[in-house]
């Protein structure tokens, strides 16, 4: 069994293309996604901004949450707009006519290098973002003289789960991790023998990294964690 811990609605749109492909897939995800505390400061922030300054869109979730939340929000067309992936930048583009840019190495990694083509000194960075995670776009772009402000859009609940949730045939699991914060949740329903036994698909170096700390012994690093690339690794290694 695939197990997708990723959050509604990316998680069920990947158990769906996995089970399409005649993947046996579940949805599990760790966390509901809810308003963040500082959304309905999102517009006071944005009116607040200079030409050139940025804002960098860390999740699908940031364009769903103001979809759905702040229909007219008013978005400036003279700063700069990053986002850490494909899918975040398609759906953050029908929020805004301008462009949205992203990086090909769909993570926090790639798009610290996508950014750092640019000057960020001087200049006011928000990171739209979840209430945990991304610390390493903050401090990375503080240290480099940038004037950060992250702004919580939407906050992550765990979901909880009977202890034994995954118990059932372990050496035969696949479990998709996209988030530390998924990594860690995982920590309360996993076993030793799942991490002798189970693979891991994780979706970036640090990530990858905290999973070993963790002793996971098979973890497989995906370059970004948009569906289809997950898709087509899980049928090039698993099918």
């Amino acid at each position: 069994m695939i197990f997708v811990t990723r959050p509604t609605p990316e998680g069920e749109q990947l158990t769906q293309l996995l089970n399409q492909a005649n993947l046996p897939a579940q949805h599990l995800p760790f966390f509901k996604i809810l308003p963040g505390h500082d959304l309905q400061n999102l517009q006071e922030q944005l009116n607040k901004l200079h030409p050139n300054d940025m804002v960098l869109v860390v999740s699908p979730q940031v364009a769903y949450i103001i979809n759905n939340y702040l229909p007219k929000l008013t978005l400036p067309t003279d700063i700069r707009y990053f986002a850490i992936g494909k899918k975040s930048a398609q759906l953050f583009n029908q929020l805004t006519t301008a462009t949205v840019n992203y990086p090909a190495q769909e993570n926090s990694e790639g798009l610290l290098a996508k950014i750092q083509q640019q000057s960020v000194q001087n200049h006011t960075i928000l990171i739209l973002c979840g209430n945990t995670g991304r610390q390493l776009l903050a401090q990375t772009l503080t240290n480099q003289k940038a004037n950060v402000k992250s702004i919580e859009c939407y906050y992550r609940e765990p979901i909880n789960y009977p202890t034994n949730i995954l118990s059932s045939n372990i050496a035969k699991q696949i479990i998709i991790i996209t988030s530390l914060e998924h990594l860690n949740q995982l920590e309360r329903y996993s076993s030793s023998q799942h991490k002798q036994l189970t693979q891991l698909l994780v979706t970036s170096q640090r990530i990858f990294n905290a999973a070993k700390q963790y002793q996971w012994q098979k973890v497989l690093l995906v370059n970004g964690a948009n569906n289809q690339n997950l898709l087509n690794v899980v049928e090039l290694h698993y099918s």
